[in-house]
């Protein structure tokens, strides 16, 4: 591709920030990936902001921070929406699945420029009129990016999104690093997420009661910012001597800290029944635990189908305990290099950014 291609990375949400840099600094798992299609393209960052607009020229990035009110869902941004047309992008890319009717308006303004939509989170199918609306803006965008196309299933099945349109591309990533296995200490498990009832804690404790009989010094450290099923979780490991002594509940510790505890456990280990992608799961990958993790769409993407990690129906403790004798007994050398190839190859920036310009020129050919 030309460099003289211009692309532009869009967000609607209204921040309320003054400096585009501090917004890039928020987004930067998202949009970290910027910096290394550098050489590929014209680089644009644009978003809202309730302050005043402002831009920033940090070479190879333009960023733009727009003035305007936080917008409603009826309201449709014209302003906002010609000023990215002055801009002249050949290719945008969109973040959040709830402005699909901004980009009716957007493509009518730029029928040539390529527009991707990004899902950012979990998105289930809509229901009633939000499923026409989405049916209808699909014949205006290009292309869907989802973490596994799998994970796009309900949508395409149903007839509301175009299934060619849809790619897969992991979500965002992260600037943690592996840094050797020095101070990793053996059997040693790591859980980070929410205490709800989606993320599962109370099986993961069940199957590690269990496991517990086998390996009697395996250590489990929780580690979460949502507390919602707290009070169960502290009954339960209350219940037992084995989870009082094999599980530590160490609560709420700043991101910035969490890359050196990752690089400490052996194993990450999560419950979830359904997610838009996996944040942490990622950090953890390229810090090189090996995931121990329900084989839901998403994590069957970030972990090549299983291949760099051990899998369980969700709600399943048994399947999970079968996992658990597994990943103990493997070559935890081996697998953990799979886990740190897997990172570079597919969630990494560099990876999410050479997948993203793939998908445009796919756009582009199909024109030809």
């Amino acid at each position: 591709m030309s460099k003289d291609k211009i692309f532009v990375d869009l967000f609607y949400v209204t921040f309320s920030f003054k400096k585009p840099e501090e917004v890039l600094k928020k987004c930067y798992s998202t949009v970290g990936y910027l910096e290394k299609l550098a050489t590929s393209f014209n680089l644009y960052f644009v978003a809202r902001t309730t302050e005043y607009s402002s831009f920033s020229e940090d070479k190879p990035l333009k960023a733009f921070l727009f003035k305007g009110k936080k917008l409603k869902k009826w309201m449709i941004p014209f302003r906002f929406n010609w000023f990215i047309k002055s801009l002249q992008p050949d290719y945008i890319l969109v973040h959040g699945f709830g402005f699909v009717h901004y980009l009716v308006f957007l493509k009518m303004i730029l029928p040539k420029s390529k527009i991707l939509l990004q899902s950012n989170g979990f998105a289930p199918k809509p229901k009633g009129i939000k499923k026409y609306i989405y049916k209808i803006a699909d014949r205006f965008i290009d292309g869907y990016l989802f973490t596994g196309i799998e994970n796009a299933k309900p949508w395409y099945e149903n007839n509301i999104l175009t299934k060619s349109k849809i790619f897969s591309v992991m979500e965002g990533s992260t600037y943690f690093k592996f840094s050797g296995n020095e101070k990793r200490k053996p059997n040693t498990f790591l859980w980070v997420g929410r205490l709800d009832a989606n993320k599962d804690p109370l099986t993961i404790l069940k199957a590690f009661e269990r496991f517990l009989n086998i390996e009697v010094n395996a250590i489990l450290t929780m580690i979460f910012h949502e507390n919602h099923l707290l009070l169960q979780v502290q009954d339960l490991i209350l219940s037992s001597e084995k989870l009082k002594k094999g599980v530590i509940v160490k609560g709420y510790v700043e991101h910035h800290l969490l890359e050196e505890i990752y690089n400490e456990n052996e194993f990450f280990i999560l419950g979830s029944h359904y997610e838009g992608s996996g944040y942490a799961l990622s950090e953890a990958m390229a810090c090189g635990c090996i995931p121990i993790i329900t084989n839901i769409p998403p994590f069957q993407y970030m972990t090549d189908k299983s291949n760099c990690a051990f899998m369980f129906t969700p709600e399943n403790d048994d399947e999970l305990f079968e996992s658990l004798k597994k990943a103990v007994s493997t070559d935890t050398i081996e697998m953990q290099q799979k886990v740190l190839e897997q990172f570079e190859r597919k969630l990494s920036f560099r990876a999410i950014g050479e997948d993203i310009k793939s998908i445009f020129e796919t756009l582009e050919s199909r024109l030809n």
